[in-house]
């Protein structure tokens, strides 16, 4: 089984950098998701990628849709935490704001990677390749603010045995290898809210009514790609077989199962904060 590395943005270079520049630019985001990371270590990749769909971006096209096709979910409800109690759970005043942030980053971020891995699925057929994307013109259009830069990681050291402990409560299957969702890895620098969210959130992964969203979010999402998708080309793959097959089955998870989830968690966390 073929599984993929990451590439932080702090380590990136040269095209690599300049793609996730803008990245973060046209998606209206502070920082790059895994999807785009794990697809930089695979040579040549990101960049066969960006080639095709960076037109879809600079006019605007890719993030409006998808941020419009999840607009007005129908979804339950989470108890409200008032402020004491998040207090309580170590989250001061710029804490919260932070938790704003994050909330609102995913909710950017993952509408537009399910369109993303859409586009791709459709490009790693082998009836789309051509000559490579024309030439992008100059953009076309000015994304919102992104939200606040989001905190880093916090290190295993920093979290010790038992925020690992915790983390590791939500941890997904990526077509054979495991992941923690950046979301959850974010908010263990509050491990008592973590412990919050675990408790809420954990028993709602197999709800009926949760995975009915989520098919939900998927259907909303595949009625936006395929005026998308229309005329997209690229030059031929610079992976081989396999790779395109383990690429497929990652491609499935982030838009089958981890980015509707996001979509929904994010949005039911940052309702039950106080002032919403």
């Amino acid at each position: 089984m073929t599984t993929f590395g990451d590439l932080p943005e702090d380590q990136a270079s040269g095209r690599i950098a300049e793609i996730y520049g803008e990245i973060r630019t046209y998606g209206a985001v502070p920082y790059v998701s895994s999807l785009q990371r794990q697809l930089a270590t695979v040579p040549g990749c990101l960049e066969w990628l960006w080639e095709a769909v960076r037109p879809a971006f600079i006019d605007g096209s890719v993030p409006e849709a998808a941020w419009g096709a999840v607009r007005g979910l129908d979804l339950p409800t989470l108890t409200p935490v008032p402020r004491p109690a998040l207090r309580a759970m170590g989250v001061e005043g710029d804490g919260e704001a932070a938790l704003q942030g994050v909330y609102e980053t995913f909710l950017r971020a993952s509408p537009v990677n399910m369109v993303t891995a859409s586009l791709m699925g459709h490009l790693l057929a082998a009836d789309v390749a051509g000559e490579g994307a024309a030439a992008a013109s100059a953009p076309s259009w000015q994304p919102p603010a992104p939200p606040p830069p989001l905190p880093g990681f916090p290190s295993d050291a920093e979290l010790g045995e038992e925020g690992m402990a915790l983390l590791n409560l939500f941890t997904v299957d990526m077509s054979g290898s495991t992941f923690v969702p950046g979301l959850y890895r974010l908010l263990a620098h509050w491990p008592g809210y973590l412990a919050h969210v675990a408790v809420d959130i954990l028993p709602l992964l197999q709800r009926p009514e949760i995975l009915a969203t989520c098919h939900d979010i998927v259907q909303k999402i595949d009625a936006v790609v395929p005026p998308l998708s229309r005329g997209l080309t690229a030059p031929p793959k610079p992976f081989d077989a396999a790779t395109t097959d383990a690429l497929r089955g990652s491609l499935g998870v982030y838009r089958g199962t981890t980015s509707p989830q996001m979509i929904v968690f994010s949005t039911l966390l940052r309702d039950a904060l106080p002032g919403r």
